[in-house]
């Protein structure tokens, strides 16, 4: 089996991995990942094995991994998934090697390029399903120069106090809930990225519980009780 195709531009490519077999490409994405993100290296195994599983693994969700190629070189990648009940797509990670960072497809760097690809790619999972609109791409984003960055792209600051889970190394003794007990979580902010096509309809501050909990909940796997959970619910205005 050969990974799917799912934007060629020219010299950019991007490589659908969910599922491919296509292990070279894989490991070249996984390579970039450890390499652009070495504060997370530790997830490797875990997503080494989440890419020989289907889209739909988990009910409800659609992931995708993504390798950007330029002329044939490892450039670039995206990790995110549609999650139906939410209404929304999760924008987990993004990375351009610095090589290519100038690259361009229609006019927009490429890491611009790949923000509005992903939206796109979930829109398109939602029509796909049947499933009402979707509203828009969930992005937890680190600092607050990056906010600033993205929101010249179109992303708003939701008004939330969120952090971060972050999981500790794998161990084959640990229990799930061995792991959450271990989490460190670090404070940082979630963007949203409306789907144009609902014409500013999209983003309604009720809805930032939703988007909340499709990320700490569904994708993480906190229980909806966890006190980080309750905090970051707590702190939404319309909420408190």
């Amino acid at each position: 089996m050969t990974a799917q195709l799912v934007r060629d531009e020219g010299i950019v490519k991007i490589w659908e991995l969910i599922g491919s077999g296509d292990e070279a490409r894989l490991e070249a994405m996984l390579g970039l990942y450890a390499g652009l993100f070495p504060q997370y290296a530790h997830y490797v195994p875990r997503m080494r094995r989440r890419a020989a599983l289907g889209h739909e693994q988990r009910p409800g969700h659609m992931v995708h991994y993504w390798l950007v190629e330029v002329n044939g070189q490892p450039a670039g990648l995206r990790t995110f998934r549609y999650v139906r009940n939410r209404q929304c797509g999760l924008a987990i990670a993004l990375a351009v090697d610095p090589a290519f960072r100038r690259v361009t497809v229609n006019e927009q760097r490429l890491a611009q390029f790949l923000v509005y690809a992903c939206l796109d790619q979930v829109i398109a999972d939602a029509k796909g399903f049947g499933d009402a609109p979707v509203l828009g791409m969930v992005n937890e984003v680190e600092t607050r120069r990056l906010m600033e960055h993205y929101q010249n792209y179109g992303i708003i600051e939701l008004p939330v106090k969120y952090a971060e889970p972050v999981f500790p190394s794998e161990h084959e003794t640990r229990s799930r809930d061995e792991e959450i007990a271990l989490l460190r979580f670090l404070p940082i902010s979630l963007g949203f990225l409306p789907n144009a096509a609902l014409n500013g309809q999209a983003y309604r501050v009720e809805k930032v519980a939703d988007f909340v909990l499709a990320f700490l909940v569904d994708h993480y796997g906190l229980p909806v009780d966890h006190p980080q959970v309750r905090a970051a619910l707590d702190s939404i205005p319309i909420l408190s």
